[in-house]
């Protein structure tokens, strides 16, 4: 794989390369060499190296980035400092110095690669780049890619003119899991396209890759891959992380009127981990999330389960008469119903200072007893958060769950943004990505029953955060509040079978 693509750069100059890979593939090493390529070819130049967060990019962008280069012989300290100047050390400088190296790594022909964090929505802006590279592309956001990094690949210099790497684009990546990888899926497409015209191969702009683990077998450990497939907890994510095989999407779902590019938004306040730089330290907390409003109560929504506890963080703000879903929480088992509400108390204790008040949604479930307990898990979810200071306010009826129909009928004007009566709902893609997972593949059970499909709950190969229980949350919360708003009217008025109209 790392053949092709060195001979898809220096020999054809494909200037647009995408490889979707497995874990174990090589993708580091790919890195690594387009990284070596860019810095040996085009000295003082200016290139970007982009992840979709702070987080991404100093977890895992970082180290691969220096795993790869180290394959090609590129060391740190030697060969480049991260998160500084290296002119004390007698590295040239690049043609254009940037303000501040918190996030640059410097080499010592003068090449800088500037690290880019797609969740700061000016952290790529006024660069002038002449190659970009970008690792987990199936998580970067193409909008704020396009008009953050991609605009600026287009500096120039006469003696950089034939360099293969100039104006290149190379992404690595994953299998995408949501919608919102989707454009991988157009690079493969464009490729696909040069292939069926049968342009010849220098001529041609895109490349793209496909590979599983066993391409790399002979780099990894005796029997790494039969080891992943039993240690894996869902074939589903076997298949995704070491096949290489995308998962099976869910056309007109239960959730038929969820629109990526309606529903889902991105504001998440990381300007003090670029102050800190890539090699900073912090540790998560609300203080740090933009969207979360001050003075305004906490809604936290919990589908209890054997498998897992979820929850996630919701706000509605009655003047823009809008429900946030801004935070998702869970623990497996054996952790324990005890240890998510504790996530949820760490997390958020900054917000107390503001509002201290809990509104808690959860199904039936809920309202039991466990054996040898005097008291439901409600009751014990309460009784812990008051003792950490928080007011609770039990908003869930103590009924039975919704019925499938009345609950898909509202869920679906509410999504639809039809009848300015229903609030709009939001949901923070950065914070809440198993609960976007969890409604994307939520599917019917049946053509006409518009009831959802719950046997992802009792699949062995399904991740259980992939299931439907985090879907649930979200349902718990807004039938609950905003069910006297689908009664008669919605039924004489509005034929269910009008949703499933796009």
């Amino acid at each position: 794989m790392q053949a092709s693509v060195e001979l898809a750069i220096n020999t054809y100059k494909i200037k647009n390369i995408t490889v979707k890979a497995a874990r174990g593939s090589g993708k580091s090493t790919i890195l690594g060499g387009a990284i070596r390529t860019a810095v040996k070819e085009m000295p003082r130049s200016t290139g970007v190296i982009v992840g979709e967060t702070f987080v991404q990019i100093k977890s895992r962008t970082l180290p691969s980035t220096k795993e790869g280069m180290e394959m090609f012989g590129l060391y740190e300290g030697l060969d480049y400092v991260v998160g500084k100047c290296g002119k004390e050390l007698g590295f040239e400088m690049p043609f254009q110095a940037p303000d501040s190296w918190q996030n640059v790594i410097h080499f010592r022909n003068g090449t800088i690669a500037v690290m880019v964090s797609l969740d700061n929505p000016n952290s790529g802006r006024g660069l002038n780049a002449y190659w970009v590279i970008g690792d987990e592309a199936a998580l970067l956001t193409y909008e704020r890619l396009y008009n953050n990094v991609i605009t600026t690949n287009r500096a120039k210099k006469a003696i950089f003119k034939n360099k293969p790497m100039l104006h290149s684009q190379i992404f690595v990546t994953s299998v995408p899991m949501t919608k919102k990888g989707d454009w991988i899926h157009h690079r493969e497409k464009l490729a696909l396209e040069e292939v069926r015209n049968r342009v010849p191969l220098h001529l041609r702009k895109h490349l793209f890759i496909k590979a599983n683990a066993f391409i790399n077998a002979h780099n990894l450990k005796d029997g790494w891959i039969e080891d992943m497939e039993k240690e894996a907890l869902s074939k589903t994510l076997f298949n995704a992380e070491i096949m290489n095989i995308d998962p099976i999407g869910v056309q007109d779902g239960f959730y038929a009127q969820l629109k990526p590019k309606k529903h889902y938004y991105k504001d998440k306040d990381n300007e003090y981990l670029i102050d800190v730089g890539i090699a900073g330290e912090f540790k998560p907390s609300c203080k740090y999330d933009q969207d979360l409003v001050r003075n305004v109560p906490l809604q936290m929504n919990l589908d209890f389960g054997g498998k897992i506890n979820c929850l996630t963080i919701s706000q509605y703000l009655k003047t823009q008469h809008r429900v946030n879903f801004i935070k998702e929480f869970f623990r497996k088992n054996p952790d324990i119903l005890d240890e998510l509400i504790d996530d949820f108390i760490e997390y958020y204790e900054p917000h107390k200072a503001s509002c201290n008040e809990v509104h808690l949604y959860y199904d039936r479930y809920g309202s039991k007893k466990e054996a040898n307990s005097k008291t439901t898990l409600a009751e014990d979810v309460i009784n812990r958060l008051r003792r950490a200071g928080w007011k609770v306010i039990d908003k869930t009826p103590k009924t039975n769950n919704p019925p499938h129909a009345a609950k898909y009928t509202l869920l679906n004007y509410i999504l639809s943004e039809s009848d300015v009566r229903l609030p709009i709902v939001r949901i923070n893609e950065d914070n809440c990505p198993n609960l976007i997972i969890s409604m994307e593949n939520a599917p019917l059970k049946g053509n006409d029953a518009f009831e959802k499909d719950k046997s992802s709950e009792r699949s062995t190969i399904i991740l259980q955060e992939h299931a439907t229980h985090f879907s649930d949350t979200l349902d718990y919360n807004l039938y609950w509040q905003f069910w006297h708003l689908a009664d008669n009217y919605y039924k004489s008025s509005f034929p269910v079978s009008n949703l499933l109209i796009p």
